[in-house]
């Protein structure tokens, strides 16, 4: 709501509340800054994964090079430097999906404003916005707890041969 009143006053405008037939375009230009904000960091917590993974495929070619070769100073050397790209890429990925999640709470209310002012059902709207960000973290702890795993399994086997 303070957020909405905001976006309405003007340098020369009263305080008072302006006319309603602002409000709808002002609701829909506060909707759309809220998805795009959203998409924008969600987008690009997808391309910090896509890049991990392009990565993590030229690591593991390398690491396989270098065990096939017998050369484990270099497969641990690899070794310690995918666990390295992990711990940047899941710092990465947990900051783009916090980010994603700060419009989470204006966009549902926006939402509901909007379905209020269309006598719709809010749940229809926003409903499904709360349980998302928490599957997504969830989701992105495993994943790359498991990678972390997989690292340092890498690194103990070339340390030990």
């Amino acid at each position: 709501m303070t957020l909405l009143f905001r976006l309405r006053q003007h340098p020369g405008m009263a305080v008072s509340e302006p006319p309603p037939e602002d409000d709808t375009s002002l609701l829909t230009t506060a909707l759309n800054h809220h998805w795009a904000w959203q998409d924008g960091w969600t987008s690009r917590a997808l391309q910090v994964i896509n890049y991990y993974i392009v990565v993590s495929a030229i690591l593991l070619t390398a690491y396989t090079g270098a065990i096939n070769g017998k050369h484990y100073a270099l497969a641990a050397t690899v070794a310690l430097f995918g666990l390295g790209v992990t711990a940047l890429a899941a710092a990465a990925e947990i900051h783009q999906l916090t980010a994603a999640s700060l419009a989470e709470p204006a966009l549902t209310e926006v939402q509901n404003r909007i379905a209020a002012r269309l006598r719709l059902d809010p749940g229809r709207m926003a409903g499904f916005q709360a349980r998302l960000p928490p599957r997504r973290r969830t989701g992105t702890a495993l994943a790359f707890g498991f990678a972390t795993l997989v690292d340092t399994g890498g690194l103990l086997y070339a340390l030990i041969r």
